[in-house]
């Protein structure tokens, strides 16, 4: 699988978080709103919420994730992640 482009990773970390993980952690809704975001966007800023960390790692909430839409993780800082993936068209064979 490709690797984050290292431009559009640092577009993403200037652009507002497009989802948020709340209390309710990662729902069915919310993996359905991620998958939308990805198809459109490619790289989304996804914010965790304090209420979302209760006993979970931040890396285990995006590593859940990131599993459940089939993105890639491409960094988090403080309670924020940018995850990404690439289009059908655009992946490698």
């Amino acid at each position: 699988m490709a690797e984050a482009d290292p431009t559009r990773v640092k577009i993403a970390w200037q652009d507002p978080a497009m989802a948020q993980i709340g209390k309710g952690g990662v729902s069915d809704s919310l993996v359905k709103e991620i998958v939308r975001l990805l198809k459109r966007h490619q790289y989304i800023k996804v914010r965790m919420l304090r209420s979302a960390l209760g006993e979970d790692e931040k890396s285990e909430l995006i590593e859940s994730l990131c599993e459940k839409t089939g993105a890639r993780l491409a960094g988090i800082r403080g309670n924020t992640a940018v995850i990404f993936r690439h289009r059908a068209s655009q992946r490698a064979p």
